[in-house]
């Protein structure tokens, strides 16, 4: 059963990680037509809070809406981490890099969530999960170039948000599983909390130093895609991967996470023909190496 319950993690893991595959790519579909990336993630929690908010009343599922205090502050520091940071951190990071770059750059939190496992959770990780870890390290450092030169050519604003981003990932990831192991967790519950408190600060965020002048760029189409980037990178995305923490540790789930990289990148060179260099397809290659550490599961497990 507890075998089961890992290989059940695994798959809502990995299946979070070809959701948000999706993301880059669409986002800079969204970026080359003027529109500002904040704005796309403001709309894609409003989405996903509705979508989600609809669905457990028409359901009538009330109970969910009632809670506690405790699961309160939860669910605001999910929202903050999640969506704020995470989510917020990264499209940003996107107008200033190339989509191998910021999923390079994102793709360290798995490294952080190992760490902090250590503490937060107390759940220590396998000698195959250190290894997937420093692989994807190392995959880190040849998709962006290899050499110290090649990492200073980045853009210092794009780098900044793109550790808010593993901060806000990792942080994530760990917080969910920590109340998974003590509570029972209602992942819809937290999908619908995290983005109400998560929209409430991106757009005080947006409103305050960016404005909303871009949106006279949104047409049909672009809303259409931005919908689906919704959908899926949003909320199906993270209905996953919180499951994925009920069965699975956070560095477990993070690891696998990495798919993300390969999926983007592959879609990017379709979509807005952005071809990865010989560096970034090695640095995939090693990430995918790690997956496959990272899917063997422990002999033992508590």
């Amino acid at each position: 059963m507890v075998l089961n319950n890992y290989w059940r993690g695994a798959g809502f893991a990995l299946f979070a990680a070809a959701c948000w595959g999706l993301i880059s790519p669409i986002a800079k579909v969204l970026a080359a037509a003027g529109l500002d990336l904040m704005s796309v993630m403001v709309f894609r929690s409003l989405f996903t809070m509705t979508s989600v908010g609809v669905g457990l009343l028409v359901m009538r599922k009330f109970e969910v809406f009632r809670v506690d205090r405790e699961t309160l502050r939860f669910y605001f520091i999910s929202g903050m981490l999640s969506v704020a940071f995470s989510g917020g951190g990264f499209l940003t990071s996107l107008e200033y890099l190339t989509v191998a770059e910021a999923l390079v750059i994102h793709y360290t939190f798995p490294l952080a969530a190992i760490i902090g496992s250590l503490f937060i959770t107390r759940e220590r990780p396998t000698v195959l999960q250190v290894v997937a870890g420093l692989l994807i390290v190392v995959g880190v450092y040849i998709g962006m170039g290899g050499s110290v030169e090649a990492m200073r050519s980045i853009s210092l604003p794009g780098l900044l948000w793109g550790f808010l981003a593993v901060f806000g990932m990792a942080g994530q990831a760990l917080v969910t599983r920590r109340f998974s192991l003590s509570h029972k967790m209602n992942e819809f519950g937290l999908l619908f909390y995290s983005n109400v408190f998560g929209i409430i600060m991106l757009f005080v965020f947006k409103s305050f130093y960016y404005g909303w002048g871009d949106l006279c760029c949104l047409t049909a189409p672009l809303f259409s895609i931005m919908t689906l980037q919704a959908f899926t990178g949003s909320m199906l995305a993270y209905g996953a991967f919180f499951t994925a923490l009920k069965y699975i540790p956070a560095a477990v789930a993070s690891l696998l996470c990495t798919l993300e990289i390969v999926v983007a990148v592959g879609l990017t060179a379709v979509f807005v023909d952005q071809i990865p260099s010989a560096h970034e397809i090695t640095g995939c290659l090693l990430i995918l190496v790690a997956i496959v550490c990272t899917s063997i599961p422990p002999r033992k497990r508590s």
